[in-house]
């Protein structure tokens, strides 16, 4: 049996605890994470977990050989969690998962194939493109609030990484600036439901019926836009997302594109908020490499491409083995759960050399922050555009930003599935 040994923090006691009995909620989880990860890399790269009820993967090599193809889907997941109910508990949360389960990421090929190819045009080049120099404005009219409000500090994520992303969606989409505060919630409300849904084996009922309303409302919301420009196309993606033939040969129907633009809004909010925090963390603890980028901003997507490594802000995925399936001499049953830890893939010794240090000149290499084969994140490019663009005029307008929160145990996401910074207060007078 492997067990992962631990020192309390506070009490500077050892403890150790079996790999099978791990959690992922346990303090040992969140203080000692990327130790776990590499001992289970090095020890146990494929190992069965009792409270996930599911299989731990954590080497590179085993993820970018798996996660392309059928080997292992994501249609399974919600059925079988649903499973896992006792029976009529399931009416807790049908109104959610009615929607949820319609969503990209819960769909094998083909449908998922059909689905992408029609979000695609969400994120082509041009749409890209279009929408860059409305993040430019979106971003400096924010900075120039701030730093009139807050002549000396001010929270990075309170006020720039949290709020920014949805202005830049409800830009994107068409919809008002005004109703931007209630995007905000709606997406918090959904990440708050899908980050329990996603690591329990049994989900909340308290969590389903705090986050219900919010589903609710962003529905009907959507509802209502799309038959406005049914009336009147307008300027924005969500009119060109609007089929004139809906579920004709592929197009979506309105329902469906309301659940993809759901989870476009949760992913294109949540995700870049931690990316960004996550980001000028890094930047803060590497100061060296924080000067070399206030000189030369070209430097961006490496800096990027190193946090994705380093503090991607997705722990993990979860898939289903399609058939039975060995790996590294365990027996992985069809239908088992399985993890795939992503950030344990980018610290990976036998790819990465110094694999816990940020190194901007690494060349060759493939971080899996993004996830792997055709569930790829279809908003990555964007994303990247939209980060870095941030990062560019912050850094830019806020030449001597200073952290003033505590470097080495900064306030993280308290839920294991994905890591991003709560609060950073940061300098920004060099007096």
């Amino acid at each position: 049996m492997l067990y992962v040994k631990t020192e309390g923090m506070m009490l500077k006691m050892k403890t150790e605890q079996s790999v099978e009995q791990l959690s992922l909620y346990s303090n040992e989880y969140f203080e000692r994470r990327y130790d776990i990860y590499q001992q289970l890399r090095n020890e146990a790269p494929v190992c069965w977990n009792e409270e996930m009820k599911s299989w731990f993967i954590t080497r590179h090599a085993d993820m970018t050989t798996n996660l392309p193809g059928d080997r292992f889907i994501s249609s399974q997941v919600i059925p079988l969690k649903m499973n896992n109910l006792e029976k009529g508990e399931d009416q807790h949360f049908k109104d959610i998962i009615d929607i949820i389960q319609t969503w990209m990421v819960y769909h094998d090929r083909p449908d998922h194939t059909e689905l992408r190819g029609y979000m695609n045009r969400a994120f082509l080049v041009n749409e890209i493109e279009l929408i860059t120099p409305e993040i430019k404005k979106i971003v400096a009219t924010i900075i120039d609030r701030v730093l009139e409000g807050h002549t000396e500090s001010f929270d990075f994520v309170e006020e720039i990484a949290h709020p920014i992303p949805a202005m830049v969606l409800c830009k994107m989409l068409g919809i008002p600036g005004a109703e931007v505060d209630k995007f905000i919630k709606w997406s918090d409300d959904i990440a708050l439901f899908m980050q329990n849904f996603v690591v329990s084996h049994v989900p909340s009922k308290e969590i389903s019926e705090q986050v219900r309303g919010s589903v609710k409302e962003i529905y009907a919301y959507l509802s209502n836009a799309i038959a406005e420009r049914r009336k009147e196309k307008k300027n924005d993606l969500l009119s060109r997302l609007i089929s004139e033939t809906p579920g004709v040969n592929g197009e979506l129907t309105d329902d469906q594109l309301i659940a993809q633009t759901m989870h476009l809004i949760f992913g294109g909010h949540k995700i870049p908020q931690f990316v960004l925090s996550n980001s000028l963390h890094l930047l803060f603890k590497n100061p060296e490499i924080l000067n070399m980028l206030k000189k030369d901003m070209s430097l961006l997507p490496k800096v990027l491409d190193e946090t994705m490594r380093l503090e991607g802000p997705i722990q993990y995925i979860v898939r289903h083995a399609s058939a039975d399936i060995e790996l590294h001499g365990k027996q992985i049953k069809k239908n088992d759960s399985v993890y795939f830890f992503l950030a344990s893939a980018g610290r990976d010794e036998r790819v990465f050399a110094h694999p816990d240090q940020m190194d901007i000149t690494r060349k060759g290499f493939r971080h899996m922050a993004f996830g792997g084969g055709y569930h790829t994140c279809i908003a990555a490019a964007f994303a990247r555009a939209e980060i870095m663009e941030i990062l560019k005029e912050v850094i830019s307008r806020c030449p001597d930003i200073q952290p003033l929160y505590d470097l080495e145990n900064p306030e993280w996401t308290s839920n294991p599935t994905f890591t991003g910074i709560l609060h950073m207060e940061v300098k920004v007078n060099g007096n």
